[in-house]
């Protein structure tokens, strides 16, 4: 079974949730994401997000919010609340 680090997973669900609120930006989020210790949650989520740094698309909206892995974001999102 793997081992994970429950407030780990429940810091990068919140700053995630927080990245698309847009009540934290990107660096930030970056900087204050916890060490993913192995955890293949975080390290996928991490890598995610990462790919898409937002950038401002012709129609207003971040890049990031457009992400056409958005679906696998919000299960990611729900095995880190779990």
């Amino acid at each position: 079974m793997e081992s994970f680090n429950k407030e780990d997973r429940l810091l990068a669900a919140k700053l995630t949730e927080k990245l698309f609120m847009e009540t934290i930006d990107y660096d930030s989020y970056l900087i204050e994401f916890p060490e993913d210790d192995g955890d293949e949650i975080l390290i996928e989520l991490y890598d995610l997000i990462e790919q898409e740094a937002p950038v401002a698309a012709f129609s207003g909206e971040s890049k990031l919010k457009q992400h056409s892995s958005m679906n696998r974001i919000s299960e990611l999102l729900n095995i880190l609340r779990a």
